[in-house]
């Protein structure tokens, strides 16, 4: 394992140091913590665009893409305990017409 220093403004180590004793730990583990959940916060920030990304790009292909009011009309049905059909997918023409 690599060493890395890192040089932090006085008021940032003292509140580091502050957190770490009230929770038992070092603020070396505590440190190494919050960078490796910073880590995975930005990799699954990253993985969602890309999936939005290439959701987006299988819309355009295809056409084809819910009716918004459609789902929440169906949503707001669900959500009163009431059966309701599912939404079905429109030409996305259908779709940007009926809402101009």
């Amino acid at each position: 394992m690599r060493t890395v220093s890192v040089k932090l403004p006085d008021t940032t180590r003292i509140r580091i140091e502050t957190l770490a004793a009230g929770r038992g730990t070092s603020p070396h583990a505590f440190m190494v913590e919050a960078i490796e959940a910073r880590l995975q916060s930005e990799e699954k920030h990253d993985a969602f665009v890309d999936e939005a990304l290439k959701s987006r790009d299988q819309m355009i292909a295809s056409g084809k893409a819910f009716d918004g009011d459609d789902v929440i009309a169906y949503l707001n049905a669900r959500a009163r305990g009431e059966r309701a059909a599912r939404p079905r997918l429109k030409a996305i023409k259908t779709i940007l017409k009926s809402g101009q």
